[in-house]
């Protein structure tokens, strides 16, 4: 691969992992909820849309998804209670990830994380203890659009270019996530886009 002016990374699912030690099971165990309940509330379009770009925040998110769970649990009381696991659980970082994004640096190249994420994404990448692999945060709640919209590559090319202080040619930027839409609207673009893969 040539090298390329800025390496862009997207977050979930390619930089940090929320299936080893998912705190989900144990919380819909212990409300009584359907497997897969918790995830499915969380990510309902209403509640999470307008947290990923930027109209609410993480706080408020949460306790939506607290409220919709509240409606069906026969002990209401007791949700916020179980899931406050689900709030302190940020997920896992995925190594050979971890291991790039260092062999990157130490050979000089920008690295940047782009996620479709909530105004709690910086805190939770010190939490993982992230922060120090990347020269900036691409963030969609800050841009107030997400991907794929071509309008959030917009944003984050020139957040790329306003933090390396020149213009930056569009094939000039390789990125990684692993969702096809993002891949193919990065192309579009005109990113160097590859659909991450573990291994």
């Amino acid at each position: 691969m040539r090298d390329h002016t800025a390496y862009v990374f997207d977050l979930d699912g390619v930089v940090r992992d929320f299936a080893p030690g998912d705190a989900d099971p144990a919380i819909e165990a212990a409300l009584g909820l359907p497997a897969g309940h918790v995830s499915a509330t969380a990510f309902r379009s209403e509640l999470l849309l307008p947290t990923i770009t930027g109209r609410r925040s993480f706080d408020q998110w949460y306790a939506a998804i607290c409220a919709a769970l509240e409606e069906i649990v026969p002990e209401p009381a007791l949700v916020r209670e179980h899931m406050t696991r689900w709030r302190e659980h940020r997920g896992s970082v995925i190594d050979e990830t971890v291991e790039r994004l260092e062999t990157l640096r130490s050979g000089g190249h920008r690295t940047y994380v782009f996620t479709n994420g909530t105004d709690y994404v910086p805190q939770e990448m010190e939490l993982l203890g992230i922060t120090r692999l990347f020269d900036g945060l691409l963030n969609s709640a800050d841009f107030g659009v997400a991907k794929p919209d071509p309008l959030a590559y917009a944003a984050a090319h020139r957040a790329i270019e306003a933090d390396l202080g020149h213009a930056v040619a569009r094939s000039d930027v390789w990125f990684t996530d692993d969702r096809d839409e993002n891949i193919a609207a990065a192309r579009e673009f005109g990113w160097e886009a590859e659909v991450f893969s573990r291994g």
